[in-house]
């Protein structure tokens, strides 16, 4: 403390050394008295004396009780900014304080000095610091909200849905990866924009910093940047604190090719949050960091749970944090608080959905991880761990699907309704490909357990019994081995199917919801609506008067969430405007009415040209969603275009417009039904006959419903069931679904319209009672299916045999018809087979051939009889045909199919 006096001491004798005026060093008990006796009006005192009580009023007065009972005024002769946070920080009370004589007469002095202390730029800075280091400690705990600051080179629809689907994206991730609180507040995200935008101009200052900590409730924002490059797309984002305008964290990813990798999994969005939560130094498990870098295909079951139960915990806390948020707003009726409300609302709802959802893949995983264990048991050698990249993905979707059934399509504009269509048909796609997916997975594992097992019975030794006197398998052993592996062979595939069914019965709830929603959101589309130009969407210019066609030229653009939709010219008459016809200048010789005429045209110019909107247009239109066989197609429909007086409110002039423009939204998403590795494997084991003496192989039953089904999507029949023939089917319907399955198959299709073989470019849609236009050919080289010629038809009906039904004399043995069918149809294959194995070729449905019936070109062959006839019973004999219109569609009428062998 001396050491510290002595050089206190020095150094004031040296500024005394140094100043121009009279400087005088005085004790702290002495400092009131000598000021108040002070005759010297440039005297400057200095003191070291208690500053732990120190305050500063607005107008720059000071306060200090060390002059309480003395008559002074002390004044700021300095910048007293934050002055008690500033001595607080240096952790002591006494200081040396510079007084510096500033009126003698009212005894007023001002500090001009406080040696010890922070300037103000280095509290500025070290304020900052400590916002910064405060702020990191909260980024889990205070609001963060994400803003979509800027969209550059985007146009069209891709501008209107893609930007949302990030923020969608990111705002999940935020809360689900790095465990923040994100808010919803469109109030203020213009506000944040310019701002934003504004700091980044220029230097950021405190000012603008407080503007933007203004503006909303959140602590920190996230402001992105979508950019559309020439090869691709990025996204850049940064993460700022609100309060200081301090940029903590920039992010930018890479470029990806095409925009669904942006918010997929392991895209642009997962990028980003790996990088922000790094460099913001927030903790992300190992499971978390390989979910959002590489996706969970490579997981194990035992991570799969682990991530589940990560995520349940997750979404509790996010829970808590919704009902905090819904608790506020409840309490006010501000417009912004009611809007965000319902957000948080279809936040919540959509949150209970990823539980529900995690819940139950945490008890499918577990039933997996059981199930792996048994086969284990079984055969140490296989495993059996069924990667759930895609189950995720279907969550994801299915999550993603409950969002978008919150949004009201009547609050949008109609590309925002048709980007809600395009968001469910996406989660249905995904949902429908997760379960694809995981199909193919039982799939590899069905056939690793084929060979598996085998091989287990082949190399399992023979008992005694089962050797003859040489010491070798007995024929009766050897075949028994044979029919084992024919039965393990059955049993696996049986097993395949089921397993594949379950699968898909875990999403059909989910499948038919989205497609009952879209089905009804695109008749919604279908609704004339009518914009006017005094709204946004409607924009009108006009041109100049056209006197020859007695009218203004007038250019309208239709827009929709900012996108072009429409543009049209066309003339608003004059009677429109002033509801008097046009003089006929040819003929009308009185020069005031064509001065009249005159001056009436130069105003309702010069409204006009003003825009003064003494005349407003309505146009209406509608919107079409195209078939499912044109995926994303729309045609928009303008009907009429129609000007209103504004005054009156009466329409003076309605054109006619009768024009459609086609668009397709990107990315296109198929509502067609995904014929899979499941679908696949049914046809595999479908059993088919080869026909002795014909180079082809019949379907041993007529086409079941289950068959029709997978591979159409939909099932015509008037009697349901899935193993009855599929009858209401046409002639036409057949030659589509042959070519529809050798597609599926990967085989050659055989029939051809017009030259094409693809059935999307066929123009043609199934069941429906419709034809085929274009020339039909076949082509007998093709290795895929077909109908049977009349011929082969006959051929293998009779089965090898000499019997007067296909089978039997007895035409009850082996068909159903009017005398036993109760009149319905009934499952294949219950009555006796024919010499090949060939069931119902008579009875149960009729069936169409290749052939043409000679009673016209549009009329074909039928075969076989069915449930119904009722004349005579020769009908149903192996020789016997009739004939059809090849459009019929009858439910005494089926198919087979054949293909070469």
């Amino acid at each position: 403390m001396k050491l510290q006096k002595i050089l206190t001491a020095f150094l004031v004798g040296v500024c005394m050394a140094f100043t121009p005026f009279a400087q005088t060093n005085v004790a702290e008990k002495k400092l009131g008295k000598t000021l108040e006796k002070n005759k010297d009006a440039s005297a400057v005192f200095v003191s070291e004396i208690d500053l732990s009580q120190l305050s500063v009023s607005d107008n720059g007065t000071v306060t200090l009780p060390l002059f309480a009972k003395n008559k002074l005024s002390i004044v700021s002769g300095m910048d007293m900014t934050n002055i008690k946070e500033r001595i607080s920080f240096a952790n002591k009370k006494v200081f040396i304080t510079t007084f510096t004589t500033k009126d003698l007469d009212s005894k007023t002095y001002a500090i001009t000095k406080i040696d010890g202390i922070e300037t103000v730029s280095q509290y500025k800075e070290r304020y900052i610091e400590e916002q910064k280091a405060e702020a990191r400690k909260n980024l889990t705990k205070m609001p963060v909200q994400v803003v979509n600051q800027e969209v550059i080179n985007l146009a069209g629809a891709e501008s209107a849905w893609l930007p949302g689907q990030i923020q969608d994206k990111l705002k999940s991730n935020l809360q689900e990866f790095l465990g923040m609180k994100t808010v919803v507040d469109s109030k203020s995200e213009a506000a944040l924009k310019k701002l934003q935008a504004e700091s980044e101009s220029a230097s950021r200052d405190e000012a603008s910093a407080i503007e933007l900590g203004k503006i909303t409730t959140a602590k920190f924002a996230l402001f992105t940047k979508l950019r559309k490059t020439g090869k691709g797309y990025t996204i850049s984002a940064d993460f700022t604190d609100l309060t200081t305008g301090e940029q903590m964290a920039s992010v930018i990813s890479k470029e990806y090719s095409s925009s669904e990798y942006l918010y997929g999994s392991t895209g642009a969005v997962d990028e980003i949050t790996l990088a922000l939560g790094n460099k913001l130094g927030l903790k992300i498990s190992d499971l978390n960091k390989n979910l959002l870098s590489s996706g969970s295909a490579s997981f194990s079951v035992d991570e799969q749970l682990a991530l589940a139960k990560q995520n349940e915990e997750q979404f509790k806390k996010m829970m808590a944090q919704y009902d905090s948020d819904l608790a506020k707003l409840s309490v006010s009726n501000d417009l912004s608080a009611i809007e965000n409300k319902r957000k948080i609302e279809a936040e919540k709802a959509l949150l209970v959905e990823k539980q529900n959802a995690e819940r139950k893949r945490q008890a499918e995983l577990t039933a997996q991880k059981q199930r792996a264990e048994q086969d284990a048991k079984l055969e140490a050698e296989r495993s059996i761990a069924l990667k759930t990249q895609r189950d995720e993905m279907a969550k994801q979707a299915a999550a993603k699907a409950a969002e978008v059934r919150k949004l009201k399509m009547e609050k949008q504009g109609v590309l925002g309704q048709i980007n809600v269509i395009e968001s469910k048909k996406k989660a249905l796609v995904e949902i429908r490909q997760s379960v694809e997916a995981r199909s193919q997975e039982l799939y590899d594992q069905l056939v690793k357990d084929r060979v598996s097992e085998e091989a287990r019975i082949r190399n399992k030794t023979y008992s005694t019994v089962e050797l003859g006197s040489d010491g070798k398998p007995t024929q009766a052993a050897l075949k028994r081995r044979e029919n084992q592996v024919i039965q393990s062979y059955n049993d696996l595939t049986n097993k395949f199917f089921a397993d594949a069914e379950a699968v898909k019965k875990s999403t059909v709830a989910q499948d038919s919801a989205l497609l009952a929603e879209i089905r009804s959101d695109q008749k919604a589309l279908a609704t004339t609506r009518t914009v006017s130009s005094m709204g946004d969407e409607l924009k009108v210019s006009f041109g100049t008067y056209e006197g020859s066609k007695n009218g203004w030229n007038a250019y309208l653009s239709l827009y929709s969430d900012g996108v072009l939709l429409y543009t049209d010219s066309f003339i608003v008459g004059y009677e429109a405007l002033s509801g008097k016809k046009a003089p006929d200048m040819a003929t009308e010789l009185r020069d005031s009415v064509i001065e009249e005429y005159t001056n009436n045209v130069d105003m309702y110019n010069s409204l006009l040209t003003r825009g003064d909107p003494i005349i407003y247009f309505e146009i209406d239109y509608n919107v079409t969603a195209e078939s499912d066989d044109k995926p994303s197609e729309y045609k928009f429909n303008f009907n009429k275009i129609r000007v209103i007086n504004t005054v009156s409110g009466k329409s003076t002039q309605t054109s006619a417009l009768s024009k459609v423009q086609p668009r397709t939204m990107k990315p296109e998403w198929d509502l067609r039904p995904i014929s899979g590795v499941v679908e696949k494997e049914f046809l595999r084991n479908l059993k088919m006959i080869a026909i002795p003496g014909k180079s082809i192989e019949m379907i041993s039953t007529e086409v079941t419903q289950k068959m029709y089904q997978k591979i159409m999507g939909e099932n015509p029949s008037k009697f349901k069931g899935e193993n009855n023939p599929v009858e209401c089917v046409s002639w036409y319907d057949a030659v589509y679904f042959c070519n529809k399955l050798s597609e599926t198959m990967g085989v050659t299709p055989v029939y051809s319209v017009e030259g094409l073989t693809d059935v999307k470019q066929w123009n043609y849609k199934p069941n429906q009672g419709n034809r085929l236009r274009g020339e039909i050919t076949q082509n007998l080289q093709a290795n895929g299916f077909r109908l049977p010629t009349l011929d082969e038809w006959i051929y293998a009906a009779r089965g090898g045999e000499n019997y007067r039904y296909a089978g039997s004399d007895n035409l009850d043995e082996v068909g159903w018809y009017y005398k036993n069918s109760g009149e319905k149809t009934h499952s294949v294959a219950q009555k006796k087979a024919n010499g090949y194995g060939l069931y119902d070729m008579s009875g149960n449905v009729w069936e169409w051939v290749w052939d043409w019936d000679s009673r016209g070109s549009l009329s074909r062959y039928i075969c076989g009889g069915s449930w119904f006839h009722q004349t005579f019973d020769y009908d149903y004999a192996v020789y016997k045909m009739s004939g059809g219109d090849a459009d019929y569609q009858y439910s005494i009428i089926g198919f087979r199919i054949v293909r070469p062998f």
